[in-house]
């Protein structure tokens, strides 16, 4: 098959939308600062085929009997005995290195419309929504596989992947009917190999982050090791996706500007509500003092709102020290002393997506999972167990304390009227690089560890739509 070609750039920095709708969220405290969002419609959203180790969900959908078929739906063939006429591959990381589970894959329909965009910064965005005018669906498996069925023939035909507001759209130049199109050439150095999702900007689609720097953890580094281009790093007063603020001995952001010190973060709900994502790096110490009650109080209501946080270690005092329903989440042992900083973890495979990280985890490190156990260092103790508003991916040593958790937001609520979604985590993404002096000049870009991989996978997780944990991922539903 022919190389793929790349979708025309999309002008500007509006993020662009594959689900719309969302679910019930109500509104949010008209006191936080957050205001209201917009909710639709919701519900299950189609049925899977294939287990999660082997096998991509899929879903096709048919046009309607009732009315005349429109744009590229009308480009599908009756294979009839044949085998149907299918697209499958693999997504990539945008560094192209890594496969990526549970990202959504699908045709539109119109083959020249430009895709729809978005509002950044916390949104209501949840899985039971449809997509807008879709002619073929599917979703990821561990392997980072999909197979999408009874698409349209024909030539420059256009594929988006997207996870969450990650979104890239590349043109396949041909589909033959009755036949598999394979869209990923596994051949190809990792740098080019399709499809991915963006490295920046002008590629696709990227969520807008904060990043606040911390001298025990170098989280941002992380993210250049994912693929984030150097360009996207900067200055809360620059134009790329992933803001640098200074936290507590972390380093500075390259190329200058101002250097935004992390109280300027989460100072006010105005400027917390700007971001889809916020990622909190160890500062090697609680740093209690320079977060308020009411600071607290607004990261709360950034979560309740549909913002996604990402925090590790010291950073716990945002949930253990905050408001009464996110310290609900765990039963909270703040720096523990004595307990193993590395060893033998457990990673919990009694729901589905932890499933999927024991099988993604051995797939893209192979030796590192044994059993469901790997090998991790840079391990905290801080909690105990978790409560049932909380889902635990990673225990122990020692016996069963908890080193990896999320919660979805408002706490409490019904799946359905969540919107926001935490990550904690007792383990450092890395402790061993020593390279977040300026950010991203002194990140190295080698492949990650196991580790940082569980760590990506728990990303992107993050940045998904909000659902409920208890069950497995469906693929979205094809036309509406």
């Amino acid at each position: 098959m022919g190389a793929l070609r790349f979708a025309a750039p999309i002008v500007g920095v509006g993020l662009v939308s594959l689900i719309v709708g969302g679910g019930g969220c109500g509104g949010s405290d008209p006191e936080s600062g957050f205001g209201d969002f917009d909710s639709g419609a919701s519900g299950s959203s189609g049925a899977s085929s294939g287990d999660l180790s082997s096998s991509g969900f899929s879903s096709s959908g048919a046009a309607d009997a009732e009315r005349p078929c429109v744009g590229l739906e009308c480009d599908r063939v009756n294979c009839g005995s044949q085998p149907p006429t299918s697209v499958s591959g693999v997504v990539y990381d945008p560094a192209g290195k890594t496969p990526l589970y549970n990202v959504i894959v699908y045709i539109p329909n119109d083959k020249t419309a430009p895709l729809d965009p978005i509002k950044t910064g916390a949104s209501c965005d949840q899985c039971g929504a449809t997509i807008k005018n879709a002619v073929s669906t599917a979703l990821t498996n561990t392997k980072g596989e999909f197979t999408l069925t009874n698409v349209p023939v024909g030539q420059d035909i256009p594929l988006v992947v997207q996870v969450g507001k990650w979104r890239r759209k590349i043109v396949i130049p041909k589909i033959a009917q009755c036949t598999d199109t394979k869209v990923t050439d596994t051949t190809k150095p990792a740098d080019q190999r399709e499809p991915r999702l963006p490295r920046n900007k002008t590629e696709g689609d990227i969520p807008q982050m904060a990043v606040v720097t911390g001298g025990c953890d170098p989280m941002a580094c992380l993210f250049r090791r994912i693929g984030l281009d150097a360009s996207e790093f900067t200055a809360p007063t620059g134009t790329g996706r992933m803001h640098v603020y200074k936290g507590v001995g972390g380093g500075d952001v390259t190329g200058g500007g101002a250097k935004a010190p992390q109280n300027d973060l989460w100072n006010s709900a105005a400027n917390l509500a700007k971001y889809d994502i916020v990622l909190l790096s160890c500062e090697c110490g609680e740093e209690n003092g320079t977060k308020s009650a009411a600071q607290k109080d607004l990261m709360r209501d950034f979560l309740n709102a549909g913002g996604r946080v990402f925090a590790t270690h010291y950073h716990y005092t945002w949930f253990s020290n905050g408001p009464a329903d996110v310290k609900s989440i765990a039963n909270w042992a703040p720096d523990t002393i004595g307990d193993p900083t590395s060893g033998q973890v457990t990673l919990d495979t009694s729901f589905p997506k932890g499933k999927a990280l024991s099988e993604w985890l051995a797939y893209t490190a192979p030796g590192s999972v044994v059993s469901d156990r790997v090998n991790f260092t840079e391990l905290r103790t801080d909690l105990t167990t978790v409560n049932a508003s909380a889902t635990r991916w990673v225990h122990g040593p020692p016996g069963e304390k908890v080193k990896y958790l999320t919660f979805n937001a408002p706490v409490g609520k019904k799946p359905e009227e969540q919107c926001g979604r935490g990550v904690f985590s007792d383990i450092h993404v890395s402790g061993t690089r020593g390279d977040a002096t300026t950010v991203p000049s002194t990140c190295q870009v080698n492949d990650n560890t196991p580790q940082e991989k569980a760590l990506e996978f728990l990303f992107f997780d993050l940045s998904s739509c909000v659902q409920d944990d208890k069950q497995p991922p469906q693929p979205p539903k094809g036309p509406n």
